[in-house]
């Protein structure tokens, strides 16, 4: 029976390199100005949105992530002292343009055409729309089709919910491809906080060391294979 392995897509498989550049392009004088540089500020807008993503679904009232990054880009910039005054409708919608047009991570295809030669199964599990995330594969002429690729939109609750493990489980019981828990079922993930709830559904993990760069262990527990990058992850998952 063929191993799985479903990755996150945002910041995981796809970098947030080119929503950067358009914010540095964008904001150079205001981030000058500010002593702020724009890998800072993307962060930091990222990260808050992936709270109120979150915050949002517990509440019941879940919000499509991409809405939720359109519509706190300026607060993020305020928070971080650009007054709103400071900050058009037109780069926000310049940021969101490159938003759907992420770059991939260096060596994903490799990885991903390499754990299929292995046997393995490939899936794609985001927080992001399901038709911006088809097309981050698409242009990186990565092969990744629908039945391949949940999204938190399809049932409306925002990772890490329990709920969204759990319907990546029974997603792929339905599929054949073992049970919950035999060791066959990994998740992929460069944020250790889904990584802690997929270890709690029963899935083995991999943590990339990019984007957080520190998985805190201590806090979100121990990963079956830590990997510096998609190649490392490659050569260790294939021999799990």
């Amino acid at each position: 029976m063929p191993k799985s392995a479903s990755f996150d897509v945002l910041g995981t498989c796809f970098e947030f390199e080119p929503a950067i550049e358009v914010i540095q392009s964008r904001l150079q004088k205001q981030l000058t100005a500010h002593s702020l540089d724009a890998t800072t500020l993307c962060f930091s807008w990222f990260f808050a949105a992936q709270r109120d993503f979150t915050y949002t679904s517990l509440c019941d009232s879940y919000t499509p992530i991409a809405k939720i990054l359109q519509c706190t880009f300026k607060r993020a910039c305020a928070v971080v002292g650009i007054p709103l005054s400071e900050v058009s409708d037109e780069d926000v919608a310049a940021v969101m343009q490159a938003v759907k047009n992420l770059s991939p991570r260096p060596g994903l295809k490799a990885c991903f055409d390499g754990l299929r030669e292995a046997g393995w199964d490939v899936y794609g599990v985001t927080n992001g729309g399901k038709e911006t995330s088809l097309r981050y594969y698409e242009l990186a002429g990565i092969e990744l089709d629908g039945e391949h690729l949940l999204s938190c939109d399809e049932i409306q609750v925002a990772k890490p919910d329990a709920r969204v493990y759990a319907r990546t489980n029974e997603y792929l019981s339905e599929r054949d491809l073992g049970a919950k828990g035999d060791g066959e079922r990994w998740f992929v993930a460069a944020h250790a906080w889904d990584l802690l709830a997929a270890r709690k559904a029963g899935f083995k993990t991999a943590y990339l060391r990019f984007e957080e760069w520190d998985g805190v262990e201590e806090v979100f527990g121990t990963f079956d294979v830590v990997a510096d990058g998609m190649e490392e992850l490659l050569e260790k998952m294939k021999k799990v």
